[in-house]
């Protein structure tokens, strides 16, 4: 019989050491978001987990100061970080975290195939202590600290239908021609979300989506897989916008084979004369414009338009926070023409949108500022999730079937939440 030993406390430590790197080398991608979750709540710090559509990495920010309140979105002035921006500003805060801490996951990437584990790598470290408490934590995010939450009562079907049919009828009236009333559904939980696993499944289902998770005391925490692309803008070299608009669902045609309704290709025109609008208020008329196009997201096709702006050829440092303003909120979100279509939802919404049609996203990270609009999202709160979903309403809309697709757009998430 062979008889294993040490031969001093050196090979012990030794040993005890390799098992905590196997350990660590086999955490899920899972169980590290999890990890930074709690770590973020425990330290009032706050924290953006985000993937970018088509990327196999998951990006981890965390700013130990808890995040900071903007009165006026400057983009350049901003440092390197992550920015939350309310649908309305006067309502709400818009919010910046510093990139303090930065990690990456990569998912099925280049070394890393479906069957081995996710690993965590460090591109911003933190110090040396505070890594380890992360790496070590074996608590769980407390959904019980977070508040119950401002909007706790969901839209009811005939308040909906009342307030799409009183648009359908201003459209007839020629006061706007198109406007987005948008809905809440307050659903229960039992506090038991597996967040880190929530967002994992996210990024599978929705790989062309903006898939992201912020957290702060500030903010509350927020869930969501955006379709749409704001402005995208890398310092120096280039600015872009995309108008989006119509949709079907996809068939067992290809792509190449989508036909379109007069009514869809009228509706990404109005979107597409709104960013060249936007273009001629500010004298910009060099611009490349790329579309429209049919694409694809999830199980949905789009009609797509890209707006490119060379900046370093038309020398216009500012633009990106020019168009910010001129853009938001778009006509995908509220309406148009603006103003009217803005001041019938301020009116008629009994509910407080928060950051949902408002934009998040990575700023001045290696250069690229890359904003979404926020859709497809929902709120966390103690012992509820609130989803929020709305519907683009024409003359020819019909109220009842505009209330069947924003309880469609709910289940895109809660399924994910809940795990069904």
């Amino acid at each position: 019989m062979c008889k294993s030993y040490y031969n001093g406390s050196s090979e012990k430590i030794i040993l005890e050491k390799a098992t905590q790197e196997i350990e660590h080398i086999q955490l899920t991608a899972e169980t590290h978001l999890n990890k930074f979750l709690a770590f973020a709540q425990q330290r009032n710090a706050a924290i953006a987990v985000y993937r970018l559509p088509n990327d196999s990495k998951l990006q981890i920010l965390c700013d130990l100061s808890g995040g900071k309140s903007i009165a006026e979105l400057n983009l350049e002035d901003l440092s390197s970080g992550f920015l939350l921006h309310p649908f309305q500003t006067g309502i709400d805060k818009i919010v910046h975290f510093d990139s303090e801490i930065i990690a990456k996951i990569n998912l099925n990437g280049e070394n890393n195939s479906k069957d081995e584990p996710d690993s965590l790598e460090w591109q911003k470290s933190p110090k040396e202590e505070i890594e380890k408490k992360i790496e070590n934590s074996n608590s769980q995010f407390d959904f019980n600290l977070l508040e119950k939450g401002s909007n706790n009562q969901s839209t009811l079907a005939s308040d909906y239908i009342d307030m799409v049919e009183k648009g359908i009828q201003l459209i007839k009236r020629e006061k706007f021609y198109k406007v987005v009333p948008s809905k809440i559904k307050n659903i229960e939980s039992n506090n038991d979300i597996n967040l880190g696993q929530a967002f994992v499944n996210a990024c599978e289902k929705y790989p062309n989506a903006f898939v992201n998770l912020t957290y702060s005391a500030k903010t509350g925490l927020w869930f969501g897989a955006s379709p749409e692309t704001l402005i995208e803008d890398k310092k120096g070299e280039y600015f872009k916008t995309m108008a989006l608009a119509g949709t079907q669902a996809k068939s067992e045609k290809s792509i190449a084979e989508t036909t379109w309704t007069q009514k869809e290709i009228e509706e990404q025109a109005y979107v597409s004369r709104y960013i060249i609008n936007c273009f001629k208020k500010i004298r910009l008329r060099e611009f490349d414009e790329i579309g429209p196009k049919t694409i694809q997201a999830g199980k949905l096709l789009h009609l797509k338009t890209t707006f490119k702006v060379h900046t370093k050829t038309v020398n216009f440092p500012e633009l990106g926070s020019v168009m910010l303003k001129l853009l938001h909120p778009t006509s995908a979100v509220c309406g148009m023409p603006k103003e009217p279509a803005l001041n019938f939802l301020t009116n008629e919404e009994k509910h407080n949108r928060d950051y949902f049609s408002g934009f998040l996203g990575p700023v001045h990270l290696d250069g690229l500022s890359h904003l979404f609009v926020n859709l497809r999202c929902c709120q966390i709160n103690n012992q509820s999730v609130t989803f929020y979903a709305g519907a683009g309403i024409t003359e020819d809309s019909k109220a009842e079937k505009e209330w069947e697709e924003t309880e469609m757009k709910c289940e895109v998430l809660s399924n994910i939440i809940f795990g069904i």
